[in-house]
């Protein structure tokens, strides 16, 4: 992947696409008996099919089967997806085998390939664990280009909306702020304080969502995950003492590159999910570990769980169960998430509550793992 490609930008997403392709046909290409295959693909970015291809030595095919198999005629009749079948045609030689690994309705999907005589039984569950393997990689990427389509719609409307209510609330704090020096002291001067104070503070949550909204270049530097949740974790001390909660994290340094500032939001937008949903005297858990060279940030709760209805819109934004929420906290979440290359997803708890998972790419190489000691 380009060291040049800005992280979270649509280039970012085609190029990491495109390494993950090329590394499994380039495994397939190592085998003995395969002397070349293609990957053939639709990337929802870009509007034409794409092809990767690679060989153990330099693959020459006559003009004429190169066309033939251009014409993708030998794909009609796609019954089932992860079948390994050869290629009989009398316009190329023997040797020729596809897999196709896309949906019924996308024919246009497979891998493509060239044996030396027949393939064993090994050679051909190998080809399909790869053909599945992109098939997976696909949906997943399907699903996050279809999420951050709806992200860019929601920054847009965020930008628009703040810009809409910065006015009013500027002129509310500054009439509520006169009225509160200009009164006598008395109630009603106290009144005016408190719409003062609630002007202010609904104008730094506004600054907050723009800026989470926003689409600023990330400042990515090392951080410690621990530090980090546990500073969190330390912004909500009140309201965890108010409701009488314990908050059991896992004490593992972990060290990744991402933006604080924004990681922090997310994971603090997620505990306060947790925080409003969790009954009095009861504990949410804090846990990361790395997972095949991810972390993997896990938050659980002991509230009420998920509904099918929430499963389905929990990230969807302005669907909320809260009544004095904005429906917003989990999308911009997600879009943080996104933004770093990762993935947020949601499910109900094996015995109850709900559960959280925030999975992102760790960029560097150390390892500084301690004892894993889990502390209240």
């Amino acid at each position: 992947m380009s060291p040049q490609t800005e992280k979270g930008t649509p280039q970012y997403y085609t190029q990491k696409l495109k390494h993950f392709l090329q590394l499994q046909i380039d495994q397939l290409a190592s085998q003995p008996q395969i002397q070349w295959t293609r990957v053939v693909y639709q990337d929802p970015q870009m509007s034409t099919q794409q092809v990767l291809e690679a060989s153990q030595m330099p693959f020459n095919y006559a003009t004429q089967t190169l066309a033939y198999l251009q014409t993708e005629a030998w794909l009609t009749g796609v019954s089932s997806a992860l079948a390994l079948k050869p290629i009989d045609s009398e316009t190329i030689e023997k040797g020729f085998y596809y897999c196709h690994f896309g949906k019924s309705s996308q024919p246009n999907q497979y891998l493509l390939l060239f044996a030396k005589g027949p393939l064993s039984h090994t050679h051909r569950q190998f080809i399909k664990r790869t053909a599945a393997s992109i098939s997976e990689y696909l949906d997943e990427y399907q699903q996050n280009w279809q999420h951050r389509q709806k992200i860019q719609i929601l920054e847009h409307f965020v930008q628009q909306v703040g810009h809409q209510l910065r006015h009013p609330l500027g002129l509310i704090n500054l009439y509520a702020h006169n009225l509160s020096r200009l009164l006598p002291t008395s109630k009603e001067q106290e009144q005016a304080s408190v719409i003062c104070k609630t002007a202010q503070g609904l104008n730094q949550t506004l600054t907050e969502i723009v800026q989470c909204a926003s689409s600023n270049k990330l400042q990515i530097v090392p951080q410690d995950i621990c530090s980090l949740v546990h500073e969190t974790v330390e912004e909500f001390q009140g309201w965890i003492c108010e409701k009488d909660l314990q908050v059991c994290c896992t004490d593992r340094s972990l060290t990744l590159k991402v933006d604080p500032l924004q990681i922090k939001q997310a994971i603090a937008n997620l505990l306060s999910n947790a925080i409003h949903f969790s009954p009095q005297g009861a504990t949410i858990f804090i846990d990361w570990q790395e997972q095949q060279g991810d972390v993997l940030l896990t938050l659980r709760d002991e509230g009420p769980g998920l509904s099918s209805e929430d499963l389905q819109k929990l990230f969807k934004p302005f669907y909320t169960r809260r009544s004095e929420g904005t429906g917003l906290g989990l999308s911009i979440a997600q879009k943080i998430v996104l933004d770093h290359g990762g993935k947020l997803w949601a499910s109900n708890a094996p015995k109850k509550g709900a559960e959280f998972f925030i999975s992102l790419p760790r960029l560097i190489s150390s390892i500084n793992l301690s004892e894993d000691n889990a502390a209240c």
